[in-house]
């Protein structure tokens, strides 16, 4: 009998001094930040627009943050959407302040959730001189923007200070922002008010998007 016992024993002590250690190895990283591209669709509304969600074009995204908890971390993030090729035809931007969630503790599946501002740009005609030459002519507004995300972090490769990831994410950013006012910016980037009715007014905008990112995990 105490054959037996002496091995079951020795295991389960064995056992409960790993666990400890094991945690601390499972705890993911104390930071990271990733930058990718991907496609999107925004639905946009105003007074006058036809709204739906029918209007589609590259994505840009970017975070970088702190663990807080080996679940929980903070940081700050650019949700980039623009209308087809021409990158300043149409603009939406998303900037927030954001927390970053792994239901459990090792690193993978993740949810995050930010709140921040947002911007629309709208590159009107060139046909406003200024000095003899034509200049850009604009209409922008900001506003409240809320950005909600899901994604999944693979580790490629793991280093001595940080690890190589790869990431595929889904977005879903929202504002209401109001009026889009006309501006022009002179050749030396100044900006100037259009002094004409706003372009858009009762403007609200959505964007769903999915992309994939390169970054790291730093230790």
């Amino acid at each position: 009998m105490r054959s037996t016992r002496s091995p079951i024993a020795a295991a389960v002590l064995l056992l409960a001094s790993s666990l400890p250690a094991r945690a601390q190895d499972r705890a993911p990283f104390n930071g990271w930040g990733v930058l990718g591209l991907g496609t999107g669709s925004a639905n946009v509304a105003c007074a006058g627009c036809r709204s739906g969600w029918n209007l589609g074009g590259p994505t840009r995204l970017s975070t970088v943050g702190q663990m807080v908890t080996p679940r929980l971390g903070v940081g700050v993030g650019l949700d980039e959407w623009w209308l087809g090729s021409a990158a300043d035809t149409e603009v939406i931007k998303t900037g927030t302040v954001l927390v970053h969630y792994y239901p459990t503790v090792r690193p993978g599946a993740f949810v995050e959730a930010g709140l921040g501002l947002a911007r629309a740009a709208v590159r009107l005609d060139a046909s406003t001189r200024f000095a003899g030459r034509p200049v850009e002519s604009i209409a922008e507004g900001s506003g409240l923007g809320l950005m909600a995300a899901v994604g999944y972090d693979l580790r490629l490769t793991r280093g001595k200070d940080a690890d190589l990831i790869v990431t595929p994410r889904v977005s879903y950013a929202y504002s209401s922002i109001g009026d889009l006012e006309r501006y022009v910016y002179s050749p030396n980037g100044d900006r100037y008010a259009a002094g004409r009715p706003p372009f858009a007014t009762g403007w609200r905008h959505q964007v769903l998007a999915g992309g994939l990112a390169v970054g790291f995990w730093g230790h």
